[in-house]
């Protein structure tokens, strides 16, 4: 098992540069037909009807389809970014996005590893992202306790059993590693920060005694 994560894209900023280029391009072909059509011949008499007809210019977004001079396109109405994971996206994990993270107000799956996001611009990004990451890519006991993992955190377990505080990291990758004091100390505050920043790095989980 690799440790979750999710990397991020800004959707306001492919669509702030693909806005641009269009608007570009369609600016230098206004120019050539305006120019054509003032210096008269074959391709004048072609091109000077379409300068009135100009269809309007539209962007494609994971919302849909939208008039480029629309005030309802996603990166006007919200900061919009797109998520993509190393896990699946279940119907669990639309659920949390959608009624457990404040902040989110537009939501679209866009595949099994891919979803977008409108965060409206109230809310700070970076706290919505690391409330999603926190969520999202924690994991369950079912998840990273198979049978082998199991079995060496019973034995931990059992030398362990005459401790009063203790706690055992099970990682991601089967990584299993613990520290224990007869005393809530420093030293047991030292081995648990120690397993929290392998838990943040590896993922996985972290069990503890009755005392913590």
């Amino acid at each position: 098992m690799t440790h979750k994560k999710i990397t991020w894209t800004s959707w306001n900023a492919i669509a702030d540069d693909y806005i641009e280029s269009i608007i570009q391009e369609a600016e230098e072909i206004q120019q050539e037909m305006e120019e054509t059509t003032k210096e008269g011949g074959s391709e004048a008499v072609f091109f000077a009807p379409m300068l009135d007809q100009v269809k309007p210019i539209t962007i494609h977004t994971p919302m849909g389809v939208f008039p480029l001079d629309s005030m309802w396109k996603p990166s006007d109405r919200w900061d919009c970014w797109i998520g993509t994971t190393n896990f699946s996206i279940r119907k669990s994990t639309k659920e949390i996005l959608k009624e457990e993270i404040e902040g989110i107000e537009a939501l679209k799956i866009m595949g099994r590893y891919t979803f977008f996001v409108g965060i409206p611009f109230v809310f700070d990004f970076t706290s919505v992202r690391q409330s999603i990451e926190a969520r999202l890519c924690s994991y369950t006991e079912k998840e990273v306790l198979n049978e082998e993992t199991q079995a060496t955190v019973n034995l931990v377990k059992e030398q362990l059993q005459n401790k009063k505080h203790w706690s055992i990291l099970v990682a991601s990758t089967g990584k299993v590693d613990y520290v224990f004091s007869d005393k809530f100390d420093q030293t047991y505050l030292e081995g648990l920060h120690r397993l929290l920043e392998m838990k943040q790095s590896l993922g996985g989980i972290i069990l503890r005694g009755n005392h913590g």
